[in-house]
């Protein structure tokens, strides 16, 4: 067997699961000798999710975060912090023949790297500001110690940067130097290579989940979505984003835009609102909190849903496969609009965003989350309404081109395993 170890899976997003789902699907029918493993935020959904062998990061924040208490964040925090100093004085040993005990919470982790023989840190969004400093951090700390072990890495299918704020320097400087002690590194758009210019292991693909097509007879039970069919009624779908909106706007400015967008879309045009949820509701309730409260803003508020459920990437991807316009904030979601053909309009948050929608010759419907303003988002709209089969035509035109470069991945990854000796 090949064994592969794919690393900081955050499963308490469908983005990110999604990732896997496709990953685990597509690299085994390339070749049936590949064995996957993770490393994943929540190991435990994860083999329920997955059905695949699952142990947590080897630097996970996950405790820290849920913890309800100072006192237990702390614990937590200096028991991460430790178990860093003693995994660099471990594998300072293992390099020279001596295997120290390793502790219980990480004996699983550092198995699974042993067994491996090509590391992958998976598409996403993983070194940028984004996100925290720490979780940059735990990102770069998992890919060098496959490295430290002597194992064939990769960084696949990802976006990198932006880079800003007080560890906007630090943040780059440390994803500079993993990308260039990485053996392969795929891009899915091209925006990221203004961070690594000249680097003769990098590449531009695409992103990983336009690999997979979307069943859309997945979410044809769904009761919601039944009911607008039983009615006759046209369905636009929508994701929110719960957190990067904070770089843009307040609280309060996002919610009250966002409800003002739901009304004039059906005061004018008819439709009814579906909010799809895109995060896990264990966390504080992920995005659908923020979501009822622009439901409750709204004067139609009648009109507008929220997807009832907590589903796994499959099911969401169908359900908005299912709707007749997707309005995506969330990245993936965007994916899962396009490759849907559902005419599909893009709120982004990040250039990433926009160049999936110029794959698909529709980046004329994309807006920028940081100018988003209810008239010309409305004149977006209704261009779009009205002219749906075209742009359904566009997006089905481009699929096949686009999946079969999201598919050179799994060509660069499966490369990696002629290399081992």
């Amino acid at each position: 067997m090949k064994n592969l170890l794919i690393i900081q899976n955050y499963n308490a997003n469908k983005g990110d699961s999604s990732v896997i789902h496709t990953m685990n699907k597509t690299i085994t029918e390339m070749d049936s000798k590949v064995s996957i493993s993770l490393t994943s935020y929540d190991p435990e959904m994860a083999k329920e999710e997955y059905g695949l062998e699952s142990a947590e990061w080897v630097v996970n924040f996950r405790n820290i975060k849920l913890a309800h208490s100072k006192i237990g964040k702390l614990y937590y925090f200096a028991k991460e912090f430790l178990w860093i100093a003693y995994s660099l004085v471990w594998i300072v040993f293992y390099k020279v023949g001596l295997k120290l005990p390793l502790p219980k919470f990480k004996r699983k982790a550092i198995e699974l790297y042993l067994q491996s023989e090509v590391v992958v840190l998976p598409g996403g969004h993983f070194f940028t500001n984004l996100n925290g400093f720490p979780v940059n951090i735990s990102h770069a700390y998992g890919l060098l110690y496959a490295k430290w072990l002597g194992k064939k890495t990769m960084i696949y299918s990802q976006t990198v940067g932006p880079f800003f704020g007080k560890f906007g320097t630090l943040t780059k400087k440390i994803a500079d130097f993993v990308i260039k002690h990485t053996d392969v590194v795929t891009l899915r758009e091209e925006d990221s290579t203004q961070y690594c210019k000249g680097y003769k292991n990098v590449h531009v693909t695409a992103e990983t989940v336009f690999a997979l097509p979307t069943d859309k007879q997945v979410a044809k039970d769904l009761e919601q979505l039944q009911e607008f069919k039983n009615k006759e009624e046209l369905v636009v779908g929508v994701t929110i984003h719960h957190i990067y909106f904070k770089h843009f706007f307040s609280k309060s400015e996002y919610v009250e835009l966002m409800s003002n967008i739901f009304d004039e879309i059906v005061s004018k045009f008819k439709c009814n609102v579906l909010i799809i949820p895109m995060e896990a509701s264990y966390h504080k309730g992920g995005d659908r909190p923020i979501a009822k409260e622009m439901k409750e803003l709204c004067t139609y508020s009648d009109k507008i849903h929220i997807l009832e459920g907590d589903f796994d990437p499959l099911m969401t991807s169908s359900a908005i496969a299912n709707t007749d316009i997707f309005i995506g904030t969330k990245t993936h979601s965007i994916v899962y609009g396009l490759k849907s053909i559902v005419p599909t309009i893009s709120i982004s948050y990040q250039q990433k965003s926009t160049e999936f929608m110029k794959m698909f010759g529709v980046e004329e419907n994309a807006i920028d989350l940081k100018g988003l303003e209810l008239e010309p988002f409305m004149d977006i709209f209704k261009k779009v309404y009205q002219n749906q089969e075209k742009y359904k035509n566009s997006q089905k035109e481009f699929y096949e081109k686009v999946k079969e470069k999201s598919l050179e991945n799994n060509k660069y990854l499966l490369s990696l395993f002629e290399d081992v000796q």
